[in-house]
């Protein structure tokens, strides 16, 4: 009796045990759970919602045996599953594939090994192949136009700033590298002369804002911007693209993939071409023939897998620009006009000198990928890289024969990188290893004045100068610079709780430079004696046979710290410190020191402190921010006046700032948002007798922000109408540490937009397309002159026409 009232009283719960379905329900792509997710048994009103770990539990009927459940959740496919149910508990998990309702992935590789941007501690961007087609982005700099707290300009493509909260550096000679460091493909370009050209066949544009001294190494100051191209696949396919516009816009882009070994060989081609007239028009017809840019270059790579564990990707590329735009117009000073004629209009110039621009450029790397055991992976990427470019220009941009300016720059660096990361998944994690980097740079300027100089002179000189039709004297810079850079760095990660994670990175540079220069001076002789006006710019310093040679040596030591803590499975807030530096370099321009001493200026170092979170509240939103504060110590800078480029460094110089980024997807309306702000001022700041303390830093725009929303209608089964804009605010910024108001880049909104038809299947696409097309004008750069200043205008109104034809 008693065993059988036992049986009864246990009977309700060993029916209700055996009556459960549990899982967990994640995302195939990356098995990440879902939050909220709708599991129910078809044709009952029995169903349940996952957790904040995917999680479900559902108590199903008496009998047991198969059963139809559906598994729904906005922005992926429906699961209609039949489920067998055979014990107490019985586990069941659901994976469920993405639709085009959601937001997408990002994959970023800011440490180094390719990760889920939401669950990197850094403060980064990224801009995908559907952003730039999206957008109809044809360079780099167009590329990074909606990136929080930066600015890009160019004056000529072998000469463009890159800012990134408020840090920057201009190309104004070949002893001065960039602040924010560029890469393309993992592969380090130290000046941007050889960077900035035609996009194609990208497969993302990565951002990392602020100093990344750790695993990219010196000159990451500002942070890094890296282009990462595709990758071979094994399949057969390609695309062709054609685009016309105004300003006699041309431009043709094609690529090809195909499968050259069956799984494990594969090759693809890529190639461009681009013609464009310039904005500015050229009064003097010969002047104007050669004010237009044209280039051509293609790009190939190879991708070998002999087996699952090795992967080698080899990447060659070749370009050349034969002619290059003309952005600049003589423009005014404070004090008026020195030669005594008007200032240029917005849209036109006269120049005596035409404009002339060439550049080429190839090279190749070779990315070798091997899994070790315990899941680790070693790398090795081996690059070469040269760069030849060639400028000639008007230095008055007048009628007037005044002054001309020359410049040939070349540079060849090989590089070799070898790393071992452990996977991203275990307690302890660590990336760490040795690069090696050889460059050779040199520079050749002319600076050379003219008949219309003189009578300038006899002001600036306080004497007398004759009169001479055929009057030219020349300073010619010649330098060289050779440079060699070993590094060891490591960094890691310790998981102190399921939650908090530890963060710490190491990086030793051992860097040496050396410099070889000299300066002869070409004077105009008036019955045996020199006119001497070039004297007031330059002196003879040096000569071929015995130029003037120094040296730097840098050992540093850089890295950073960080704790980042989960929130949730969908939150993470991060604390960081990171430590960056420049190495020391060289003044190559025009000098008037003739002990060459003012040839070199010191390394400059950075302490950053930043917090940030990042946080995905579903499939659908994202919205990641950060606040930081900069400490700047001997901050590289120049005054550049055109005629005359000086460096010096800034003892003191630091600020704040704040960057925020949402992205949303609602139906068939994405949006993207992105603003910052910043407050970078120089702080302690001598140059000679002159104080810039309390100016604030060339090229730091107090605000940005971008807003591009995208909305896609549906024209019947098979087609589809995408309707596209991208609103970008950039504020106030100075051209120069002077913060001089006459060539400064006022605060201003571009407006671009975009409409496009395609199929649902993407075989094609026809679009039109406008950029700034309320015509907003402002100065993007500026030289000072005693004879008045260089202005380059920014773009205006630009509108065309994009096709292109996919083969699958």
């Amino acid at each position: 009796m008693k065993r059988y009232i036992y049986f009864l009283l246990l009977l309700p719960s060993l029916v209700f045990a055996q009556n459960k379905l549990k899982g967990k329900v994640t995302r195939a792509e990356n098995g990440e759970p879902l939050v909220g997710a709708a599991v129910e048994i078809k044709g009952t009103s029995r169903g349940t919602i996952t957790d904040l770990k995917g999680q479900y539990e559902l108590r199903v009927p008496n009998n047991l045996g198969e059963l139809n459940i559906e598994v729904k959740f906005i922005g992926f496919k429906d699961i209609h599953k039949t489920v067998k149910v055979t014990g107490v508990n019985t586990q069941y998990d659901f994976q469920m594939v993405s639709n085009d309702l959601q937001l997408p992935d990002v994959v970023v590789s800011a440490r180094r090994v390719e990760e889920f941007l939401q669950k990197v501690p850094v403060a980064a961007s990224v801009v995908s192949s559907s952003d730039i087609e999206r957008r109809s982005v044809y360079s780099t700099i167009e590329a990074l136009n909606n990136i929080p707290n930066m600015m890009t300009d160019s004056w000529v493509a072998s000469q463009p700033t890159f800012s990134i909260r408020g840090l920057a550096s201009n190309f104004d000679n070949v002893g001065f590298e960039s602040t924010v460091a560029l890469y393309i493909d993992d592969v380090y370009f130290s000046r941007g002369f050889g960077f900035n050209s035609t996009l194609f066949d990208i497969a993302r544009v990565e951002v990392l804002r602020g100093p990344q001294g750790t695993l990219f190494g010196k000159n990451t100051v500002g942070g890094v911007v890296n282009v990462i191209s595709e990758t071979p696949e094994f399949a057969n396919n390609g695309q062709v693209e054609v685009n016309f516009g105004n300003y006699g816009f041309a431009q043709f882009r094609g690529k090809y993939n195909t499968e050259l070994i069956k799984n494990k060989l594969a090759l693809r081609l890529t190639g461009a071409f681009t013609h464009r007239n310039g904005y500015i028009t050229d009064l003097n017809s010969v002047s104007n023939g050669y004010n237009k840019t044209i280039f051509g270059g293609g790009r190939g790579s190879l991708y070998y897998k002999p087996n699952d564990k090795t992967r080698v990707t080899a990447r060659f590329y070749y370009g050349q620009d034969v002619k290059g735009e003309n952005t600049f117009v003589y423009g005014s000073t404070e004090d008026g006009n020195p030669l005594g004629i008007p200032a240029d209009t917005y849209k036109s110039t006269t120049s005596d000198v035409p404009n002339t621009f060439e550049r080429q450029q190839f090279g190749g790397s070779v990315k070798a990928e091997f899994d070790l055991k315990q899941g680790r992976t070693l790398t090795s990427i081996t690059a070469y890289n040269n760069s030849d470019d060639f400028y000639l220009g008007d230095n008055d941009l007048t009628k007037l024969s005044v002054s001309s300016w020359g410049r040939n720059q070349k540079l060849q660096n090989f590089s070799q990188e070898i790393r071992v990361s452990s996977p991203r998944d275990q307690k302890l994690t660590y990336v760490g290893g040795l690069y090696f980097l050889n460059e050779q740079v040199s520079g050749k300027d002319t600076f050379s004045l003219t008949k219309d100089f003189l009578p300038l002179a006899e002001k600036l000189m306080e004497k007398k100068f004759g009169r001479y039709n055929d009057y030219v004297e020349t300073a010619t810079t010649n330098s060289k610079i050779s440079s060699q850079s070993i590094a060891m760095f490591l960094s890691g990660g310790y998981k102190v709780t399921s939650k908090l994670t530890a963060n710490i990175g190491l990086r030793f540079t051992a860097e040496n430079k050396k410099l070889s220069y000299y300066q002869p001076l070409t004077y105009f002789m008036d019955k045996g004696k020199p006119v001497g006006a070039i004297d007031y710019y330059a002196v003879e310093l040096g000569s071929k046979s015995d130029p003037y040679e120094t040296s730097t040596i840098d050992n540093v030591l850089s890295g950073e710290a960080s704790l980042n803590y989960e929130v949730n499975p969908f939150a993470m807030a991060y604390l960081k410190y990171s430590r960056g530096f420049k190495g020391a370099g060289f003044n190559t321009s025009v000098s008037g020191d003739e002990t060459g001493a003012s040839l070199v200026f010191k390394p400059e170092y950075v302490n950053s402190y930043e917090f940030g979170f990042k946080s995905k509240f579903n499939e659908r939103t994202r919205l990641n921010g950060a606040i930081f504060y900069v400490d700047y110590k001997n901050k590289q800078e120049i005054l550049d006046q055109g005629y005359k480029i000086e460096v010096a460094n800034a003892a003191r110089t630091s600020g704040f700032g704040a960057e925020l980024e949402f992205n949303i997807m609602y139906k068939r309306l994405r949006l993207d948002i992105s603003g910052g702000v910043v407050g970078m001022r120089y702080r302690e700041f001598m140059f000679g007798e002159d104080d810039y303390s309390g100016n604030k830093l060339l090229k730091a725009p107090n605000a940005t922000f971008s807003v591009a929303p995208q909305y896609n209608v549906d024209l019947g089964d098979k087609y589809r109408l995408v309707l596209g804009a991208n609103i970008n605010y950039t504020g106030k910024a100075y051209n120069d540490i002077s913060n001089y108001e006459v060539i400064a880049r006022k605060a201003a909104t571009i407006v671009n937009a975009r409409a496009g038809i395609m199929p649902k299947n993407g075989k094609w696409s026809i679009a039109l397309w406008g950029k700034n097309l309320t015509n907003t004008r402002y100065i993007q750069h500026g030289f000072e002159y005693e004879w008045g200043n260089q202005i380059s205008w920014s773009r205006p109104t630009y509108v065309g026409l994009e096709m292109y034809l996919n083969f699958f």
